[in-house]
């Protein structure tokens, strides 16, 4: 009588035990299955410039510093172009900017570049363009200068006196963004051919 007593005693805690452990397996299962997989990223580069925007009264002349750096382990050289919109008469001009830049892993390059006006410089808001590339992705910059001759002193910042002047930016980049696609390649290759 003992002995069969012991017996479904085993058999209980058996099937228990079968219960318990099937349940922490599908518990795991569940728990391994909401995990999003990490995947691998991809080596690549940033460029970036401040300040965003700039005023002006003409004459005067802004600078911006951009940096360009690599990220995800990105190492490599990266061609650079710029532009400003809109490139009118008498329309800010640019400073040189490096042809292109080397990174090693981790590493950011920054360097200036400066926009110059003259007295007939024309009141505008201006976009100016700064474009990396290589031979898988381009990133691009974008930042802002406002010829006005209320700015005053130098590095003025940007203050639309109305509503037409604070939509002037938004247009602005408006067009940047349309015209970027067609754009990118174009200055890289005039960048390219201006350094042959």
């Amino acid at each position: 009588m003992n002995s069969l007593r012991i017996g479904h005693y085993r058999e209980q805690m058996n099937k228990t035990h079968i219960l318990v452990t099937t349940a922490a397996l599908l518990a795991l299962m569940t728990s391994l299955a909401s995990i999003t997989p990490l995947r691998a990223q991809t080596p690549d580069f940033n460029i970036a410039a401040a300040p965003l925007d700039i005023c002006v009264s003409p004459g005067e002349a802004a600078s911006y510093l951009v940096t360009v750096s690599s990220t995800d382990g990105f190492q490599g050289n990266v061609e650079l172009a710029d532009s400003i919109d809109p490139n009118a008469t008498n329309a800010p001009t640019l400073s040189p900017i490096p042809s292109s830049v080397s990174l090693t892993s981790g590493q950011n390059v920054t360097f200036s570049l400066t926009a110059s006006t003259v007295q007939a410089t024309p009141e505008h808001g201006y976009t100016i363009t700064i474009i990396g590339g290589t031979d898988v992705t381009v990133h691009s910059a974008t930042v802002y200068l406002t010829v006005r001759p209320a700015c005053g002193s130098v590095g003025g910042s940007l203050a639309p006196v109305n509503s037409i002047g604070l939509l002037v930016p938004y247009a602005i980049i408006a067009a940047t963004v349309v015209g970027a696609g067609a754009g990118t390649a174009t200055l890289l290759n005039n960048r390219r051919t201006r350094v042959r």
